[in-house]
């Protein structure tokens, strides 16, 4: 029993307390859409979590900023609500479209919701900021794709052509993408938040869903 404890303690102080005792409240249906638009990434990262705002499984704010930093060179509250603007009104898109055929939203907006989640889990935003700012992506995204297959199929393009110009760094990244995708989009996969939030989920009216899903 006092090795049990101990083992708790330490996890606790290496990793933090459990995001879901922290934000126990379910989330709508509508939210847990949102947050799943960041499946792709979130599924790629340790310690991730799905249908969560929270985008870790332990509360690690050091965590989160240090993958804000790394990957984005947001520090600040004002960093991160400048490189939001520019994940909405921009992204790589437009320069994506012409090889594409058409702009890749999915590209951009998912990772809109990665750096948000991030953003409140690092403390430059609180919970309501958060939501507010995840609100701003459902329209451009819900009126593009009319599936998660869609979606997905989206993000691994824009992706793909992103690393073409990313560097050495990121070699063989993609391949971890395109998995972390065939198991979001397994049927079988329980687990899964796109098995558990349908895509037509977000064109019908919010509700908190039943527990237990």
């Amino acid at each position: 029993m006092k090795a049990r404890i101990l083992a708790g303690a330490l996890l606790k102080m290496a990793f933090g307390p459990s995001a879901k005792r922290r934000y126990p409240a379910p989330l709508s249906a509508h939210q847990r859409w949102m947050v799943s638009l960041d499946a792709v990434l979130a599924e790629r990262m340790w310690g991730h979590s799905h249908l969560m705002l929270y985008p870790l499984k332990r509360i690690n704010p050091t965590n989160c900023r240090v993958s804000l930093q790394q990957s984005w060179d947001i520090t600040s509250s004002g960093g991160l609500h400048s490189t939001l603007h520019w994940l909405a009104s921009e992204g790589h898109r437009k320069q994506m479209a012409p090889v594409v055929g058409h702009p890749p939203v999915a590209w951009d907006f998912g990772r809109y919701v990665t750096v948000t989640r991030l953003g409140f889990g690092a403390g430059y935003i609180d919970e309501a900021g958060a939501w507010q700012l995840l609100a701003s992506a459902v329209a451009p995204v819900a009126q593009t794709y009319p599936s998660w297959q869609a979606f997905a199929h989206d993000f691994v393009t824009g992706r793909e052509l992103w690393m073409r110009n990313a560097g050495g760094e990121w070699a063989g990244s993609q391949e971890d993408t395109v998995q972390a995708v065939h198991r979001l989009l397994d049927p079988a996969n329980i687990s899964s938040p796109w098995q558990q939030v349908p895509w037509e989920t977000i064109y019908h009216s919010d509700h908190i869903p039943a527990q237990g899903r």
